[in-house]
């Protein structure tokens, strides 16, 4: 008999631990790893879904036989559903990803503060902003208006893939894409806490970002489409997806902005109101990037021996005339 009993509470115990305590810790795991830095949450559904596809490729190798087909048809017909702590886990994986695509790096400290408990179960979104330095950028689609007139329903899948490409090499080169307005995007390199070297490095990084935007939209296949598009060379003749960039660098407030009903997650400063102009001049002096004095001298001798000034003026809202590169 106690021999049965030790058995029976061995097995028990294994199960107990394999299929509730086990998922359990890494689901406290997980949770405690987007606690300390919510945008954590996107390499956990990268990670998750790698070793999902090495165990399906794992499963084709092994099912080369018959019997090892027989087996996992067995294993699936047994158990057709997940269980219920597996479905847990990837739904917080899911929740998490999805709090940080949405509120993005200016929204970490807001789920990273909510995710840090108390008592009451209400998210409390509206925390006290803080100040940070940063470079700020705004990427603007020309002729968006007209895009939009023409494209109809389709002017989404247009933006879409014009954002693919800038949120993509903006990560690559270690920014953050903010939010979308319209036809503009706005990109942020955060600066606090950087020494000489690593802050020089940065701004350099942002200004080679928008060029590798720009080499890749004129170079993409799917964009190259539209210079094809009868509705649109037909009011606008040799059409092709033209690009602008303001690139300005300074202090601004980081925050939830909005109510208990919505937020966003974004910066309030004169700062990001003056990349936005910046970006705007850029037709005005028809070229492609234009960069402020405070970006410019932050970059390394050689990036600068590329980039010209165009002008010194006084813009509405700054304290000092700007000279423009």
């Amino acid at each position: 008999i106690c021999v049965v009993l030790a058995g029976g509470s061995m097995v028990f115990s294994k199960d107990a631990n394999e299929l509730v305590l086990a998922p359990i810790e890494r689901m406290n795991a997980k949770v405690q790893r987007i606690q300390k830095d919510p945008l954590q949450a996107m390499k956990l559904g990268d990670e998750e879904y790698r070793m999902e596809l090495k165990k399906k490729q794992k499963e084709k190798i092994r099912s080369k036989t018959f019997i090892e087909r027989a087996k996992i048809w067995k294993r699936q017909g047994g158990q057709s559903e997940p269980l219920e702590t597996v479905v847990l886990e990837k739904t917080i994986i899911k929740i998490g990803s999805l709090l940080a695509l949405g509120f993005g790096e200016a929204g970490a400290e807001i789920i990273g503060s909510n995710m840090k408990g108390g008592d009451a179960g209400q998210a409390n979104v509206m925390v006290p902003g803080k100040r940070v330095d940063a470079i700020f950028g705004f990427c603007a689609v020309r002729d968006f208006t007209t895009a939009t007139e023409i494209l109809q329903d389709k002017v989404m899948v247009f933006m879409n893939a014009i954002g693919e490409i800038v949120h993509g090499l903006v990560e690559e080169f270690f920014g953050a894409p903010n939010k979308n307005v319209g036809e503009s995007f706005l990109l942020v390199w955060r600066l606090n806490g950087m020494g000489p070297e690593k802050r020089r490095k940065t701004v350099d990084f942002s200004v080679l970002s928008f060029c590798k935007v720009l080499a890749a939209i004129n170079k993409s296949d799917v964009l190259g489409e539209y210079r094809e598009h009868p509705g649109l060379l037909m009011r606008l003749p040799d059409y092709r997806v033209r690009v602008g960039f303001g690139l300005h660098s300074g202090w601004a407030i980081e925050g939830a902005i909005g109510s208990e009903f919505k937020v966003d997650a974004s910066y309030l400063s004169p700062n990001v109101k003056l990349a936005n102009n910046l970006e705007a001049a850029t037709q005005v002096f028809n070229v492609s990037i234009l960069m402020s004095n405070t970006v410019f001298f932050d970059m390394s001798l050689g990036m600068r021996r590329q980039c010209r000034q165009v002008d010194h003026v006084l813009f509405a809202g700054a304290s000092s005339p700007l000279k423009l590169y």
